[in-house]
């Protein structure tokens, strides 16, 4: 085989791994709209997912007017993916499968994930989006 050859070779194969999602590397930020419930809480918020290179992230964030400590329940394809708790009118989720952490079966891979719906402690939606 010819260096030429080798490096044809070399690099169809490195199509082929991409041609079929070996590299699923993705970005991806939906903003997550108020639903009537929310309205009342003064609600916001936006949530995005990230792949690179194997490392995921998964991160809601929200404000809303409620007391310290409020906590919402995140769900993303219909399966709980963890909660959020609210300090100074913020609060955040944020799941990745590095630095020592896992993520859930709900967000992995985060490049699949549809629909997500925040929930407050009672199961009723006050935000929602989908990717």
């Amino acid at each position: 085989m010819t260096m030429n050859t080798r490096f044809l070779v070399a690099a169809l194969g490195m199509a082929s791994l991409f041609s079929t999602g070996a590299f699923a590397d993705c970005r991806k930020r939906t903003a997550l709209r108020s639903t009537a419930a929310g309205a009342g809480l003064d609600v916001s918020g936006q949530a995005e997912v990230r792949e690179q290179g194997g490392r995921q992230k998964f991160k809601v964030s929200m404000d809303a007017r409620v007391a310290n400590g409020a906590t919402f329940i995140v769900l993303a394809n219909g399966a709980a993916a963890g909660t959020i708790t609210i300090v100074a009118g913020d609060g955040e989720l944020e799941l990745k499968n590095y630095d020592g952490q896992t993520l859930p079966s709900a967000v992995n891979p985060v490049c699949t994930v549809g629909p997500v719906v925040v929930t407050d402690a009672n199961g009723v939606a006050v935000l929602s989006g989908s990717f």
